[in-house]
């Protein structure tokens, strides 16, 4: 906390939604940031998707999850389209506001937040329609939870933008976007980089000379996760131990349960787990699906990461902008994460390379400043009523 309390933002509201973990996760580690540093604040959440009503977000929620598993091609075309062209981005913008904005009017009366953050795309949509036609004065402020800012992360009226990455502004097609655009640091939650491997393994019963590969689809299960933790466990050369997490996926749980039947001793398997900071800090690589909140804990713990068959779209994204920086490596398919797997446990050298890049990548990027920054903006809108629709 820099200045006195009654200096300081008292009402926060973020925005976000359950479109898997990522977004949530993020609001947390804001929410977490801004109670440490501005003690006396109230923080309130809503979710953009049941604004629009909770039927409404159990399609959204199953739509999603069934076009990334079944027709991922639909979800990369209609990504490619939106992060290349100007008209696309433009009406896409114009359509999630118009959506999204109104409902977001109705489910804020009442309220007076003095700042309000968005960590999902069509929730800062909403947010600059409240702005543009209702006169929103609150501070407005997108955190960005990925390693791709695609055109719906980015709005004209929307105060602040953070992102992870230093050159966000050329992928979102919005003129301007770089005067708003700050570097934040990875918006995850206490615990991540805090644990020892040792420690950690110890938690988990693991030995400390076996070579441990945590492997996750995230809250959802999403990816090819029960094919590269088939193909690790039966990796040919000194063994390796896999941590399979499949968060709320119970199919996707059974399946690999079933494999550690015919894996003793290589393979543990948690559904939804609560110890994710441990379990990454146990283990010597990260193998996920490119996308989200995952990646950057991985990051902040740190370890190498290995994009296993990126999700459609916005893992795709990622995973190329990560292995631009020598944060990750790609595997396309089983016999490609069983590759990068047996070099990054053979090649000792490579291992810590990538470990240092994660180091470098995170030194200096603290979500307490992060939060300074956003401080220091309301700070200069002071003059204005807080938070509320003209």
């Amino acid at each position: 906390m820099t200045g006195r309390d009654d200096d300081l933002p008292r009402n926060v509201l973020i925005i976000s939604a359950e479109m898997g973990e990522g977004h949530n996760a993020a609001a947390a580690a804001l929410t977490e940031a801004i109670r440490e540093r501005w003690p006396h604040c109230e923080v309130e959440q809503l979710d953009t998707m049941e604004v629009r009503g909770r039927r409404f977000a159990r399609l959204a929620r199953w739509s999603y999850s069934f076009q990334l598993n079944v027709w991922p091609w639909s979800y990369e075309v209609s990504y490619s389209a939106l992060s290349r062209s100007q008209r696309v981005a433009d009406a896409s913008r114009a359509a999630a506001e118009a959506f999204f904005g109104p409902r977001l009017e109705r489910a804020m009366r009442g309220r007076a937040p003095d700042v309000i953050i968005s960590t999902y795309p069509f929730g800062s949509g909403a947010l600059a329609w409240l702005r543009k036609k209702r006169g929103l004065d609150a501070l407005t402020v997108t955190y960005i939870p990925a390693f791709h800012v695609h055109p719906l992360w980015a709005y004209n009226g929307i105060d602040l933008h953070f992102a992870v990455y230093d050159s966000a502004a050329e992928h979102a097609l919005l003129p301007g976007l770089e005067h708003t655009l700050r570097v934040g640091a990875p918006p995850v939650r206490k615990g991540f980089g805090n644990f020892s491997r040792d420690e950690a393994r110890r938690l988990f019963g693991l030995p400390p000379e076996d070579f441990v590969v945590l492997v996750t689809g995230g809250a959802w299960g999403l990816g090819a996760v029960a094919a590269g933790v088939e193909a690790l466990v039966h990796l040919d050369g000194p063994p390796v131990h896999v941590l399979a997490v499949c968060g709320k996926n119970s199919q996707l749980e059974a399946q690999v349960r079933a494999l550690a039947d015919s894996s003793p001793g290589r393979l543990t398997v948690f559904g939804y787990i609560n110890q994710m900071p441990e379990a990454m800090a146990a283990a010597d690589v990260v193998v996920t699906n490119g996308a989200g909140v995952t990646v950057l804990e991985a990051l902040r713990t740190p370890r190498p990461v290995v994009a296993f068959a990126p999700l459609a779209g916005h893992g795709i994204a990622s995973t190329r902008e990560m292995v631009r920086r020598h944060l990750a490596v790609e595997a396309d398919d089983v016999a490609g994460l069983a590759a990068q797997v047996k070099r990054l446990r053979t090649d000792v050298q490579w291992l810590r390379t990538m470990e240092k890049a994660g180091e470098e990548w995170v030194r200096g990027r603290d979500l307490l400043l992060s939060i300074g920054e956003i401080e220091a903006a309301w700070a200069g809108r002071r003059g204005t009523r807080p938070g509320r629709v003209a």
